[in-house]
C-alpha cells in the first residue's frame, strides 16, 4: 500500500484537471459503521451532507451506493472541491502548460540521480514512450502522466462521481458551488515534491506491481464507507511526506472548515462532494465537524 496515497493524489489530478501500512485505527471520534461513503451532518436543526468521492470510476462500479441519489434529492444546493469545467478556460490550460515544465534549462534528467531517472525511463519504455520525450516535464508531472497510464490500463475514466452530480445538478437546476479553486488544486499537484524531487520519484515508483490492487482497496473502501486502509495511508503519509500531507490534507481543510461551518448555519442543506481520504482520520473533515460539536452520523 506504499503508494496508495499518491495514487489517490493523481485521481484527483485526473478528475481535477479533470480528492501505506502503519498501524493505525479509525478514530473514535464519529462512527465508523461501514454503511455508506455519504454522511449526514448536523446542529441545531440544521442539516448537511457530506460524501466521499473516487474521481475516476469503471463501468464496473456502477450504480453508485444509493446513498448520493438521497442526499442529492434531499439537498438544496451542490458543493464539489473546485469548478472542473474551468479546465476548458484557454487561460486555465495556459497556466498547466506553463508551469508543469520547466523554463530555465532544467530537467528531469538533471534533477534526478541516475538511479530515479532510469527507473522512470524504464516504466515509461513499458508503456512505449521515450523520457526523452518528457525531458522538459517537472517529476511530479512526470510521476503523474505514469499513473495516468497505469489508472487508464485498469479501465478507469474521467466520469467519477463529481462527474455525474455535477450533470445531475445542472439538469436540475440546483446551484452549484466550489471549496477552492482550479488554480490552487493545479498548484497543489504540480508542487508536490518540490524541493526532494528524486525522494519523491523512488517514493512513487515503489511496489508498482500492487497497483491495481490498491484501486480495488481504495474502490472496494468507498463504495462500503469503510476508512481503516484510508487511514492507515494517511497516517503513513503524514509520518513519511509531511508537506505533502500539510498541502493535500490540513492547508486544504483549515481551508474549507469555515466555508462549511457557514453552509450548515445558513440553514439551508447542502451536499459537499469531496475525495474519500478527506474524511477520515484525526485530521479530516469528520472528525473536525465532530469536535466542534457537530452530530456525524453515517447513512
Amino acid at each position: 500500500m506504499k503508494r496508495f496515497a499518491v495514487i489517490c493524489c493523481v485521481i484527483l489530478l485526473i478528475a481535477g484537471f479533470l480528492s501505506c501500512a502503519s498501524a493505525a485505527s479509525v478514530p473514535d471520534s464519529y462512527e465508523d459503521t461501514g454503511s455508506s461513503p455519504v454522511w449526514r451532518i448536523s446542529k441545531n436543526g440544521n442539516v448537511l451532507y457530506l460524501g466521499g468521492s473516487i474521481h475516476v470510476l469503471r463501468d464496473s462500479d456502477f450504480p453508485l451506493p444509493p446513498e448520493f441519489d438521497y442526499a442529492f434529492s434531499h439537498s438544496d444546493e451542490l458543493v464539489l472541491e473546485a469548478d472542473t469545467d474551468q479546465m476548458e478556460d484557454e487561460e486555465i490550460v495556459n497556466y498547466i502548460q506553463f508551469n508543469m515544465i520547466y523554463w530555465d534549462g532544467r530537467t528531469l534528467e538533471s534533477e534526478l540521480s541516475p538511479q530515479a531517472y532510469q527507473l522512470l525511463a524504464a516504466e515509461f519504455f513499458n508503456y512505449g514512450i521515450s523520457i526523452d520525450d518528457l525531458s522538459i516535464l517537472k517529476p511530479s508531472m512526470a510521476v503523474n502522466v505514469l499513473s495516468m497510464f497505469q489508472i487508464d490500463e485498469y479501465g478507469f475514466t474521467e466520469e467519477g462521481v463529481d462527474f455525474i452530480y455535477l450533470n445531475k445538478a445542472r439538469n436540475k437546476g440546483m446551484p452549484v458551488g466550489y471549496l477552492e479553486s482550479v488554480e490552487s488544486q493545479i498548484d497543489m499537484i504540480i508542487g508536490m515534491g518540490e524541493g526532494y524531487e528524486d525522494e519523491f520519484v523512488l517514493y512513487s515508483l515503489q511496489d508498482l506491481d500492487s497497483v491495481e490492487d490498491d484501486l480495488e482497496t481504495l474502490v472496494y473502501e468507498w463504495r462500503n464507507g469503510i476508512t481503516t486502509d484510508a487511514v492507515d495511508s494517511l497516517v503513513e503519509m503524514k509520518e513519511e511526506w509531511p508537506s505533502i500531507y500539510k498541502s493535500l490534507i490540513t492547508d486544504r481543510h483549515d481551508a474549507w472548515m469555515p466555508q462549511i461551518e457557514n453552509f450548515i448555519a445558513t440553514g439551508r442543506t447542502y451536499f459537499i462532494i469531496v475525495g474519500f481520504l478527506h474524511l477520515p482520520g484525526p485530521d479530516g473533515l469528520l472528525a473536525r465537524l465532530h469536535k466542534l460539536g457537530y452530530t456525524v452520523e453515517q447513512l
